[in-house]
């Protein structure tokens, strides 16, 4: 039920979709069902464009009037006429009254392992104790 090239489109008794790419599922770990919509939203890409599936927040925290978010996202990449998943880990600060602005953390211009990730966030919260948060007080 696809015009995709390496996607296969199933339908649930819920009216939602099911999507495999090359055959595997989006989410092992997951159960993931879409809205029709989504095929819309694929057959639109062109070459090196994504659309993005998910957000699965990992951990903020607040400064003076800043907002840093850092989130995991999950796209569909369509690329040399093929699609495939694309993995980022997201940071996103937002100023009081400003839109967000959102970047991909990498590492060393590659994107992170879920090793690279844990090690990021395990050093993240250590500086955070011990460098900017006093725990005999609350300012």
């Amino acid at each position: 039920m696809s015009d995709f090239s390496n996607i296969t489109v199933t339908p649930t008794e819920d009216g939602m979709l099911n999507l495999l790419i090359d055959g595997k599922a989006i989410s092992e770990k997951y159960g993931m069902k879409f809205d029709p919509s989504i095929l819309d939203d694929l057959k639109a890409l062109e070459n090196g464009q994504n659309v993005k599936l998910f957000e699965q927040f990992v951990f903020s925290h607040t400064d003076l009037n800043f907002e840093h978010r850092y989130q995991y996202v999950l796209c569909i990449v369509k690329q040399d006429d093929r699609y495939a998943t694309a993995k980022s880990f997201v940071y996103r600060i937002t100023a009081e009254g400003q839109p967000p602005v959102e970047h991909v953390i990498t590492k060393q211009g590659v994107p992170m392992t879920e090793q690279d990730v844990r090690e990021f966030i395990q050093a993240h919260l250590q500086k955070s104790l011990t460098d900017y948060t006093d725990l005999q007080f609350a300012y």
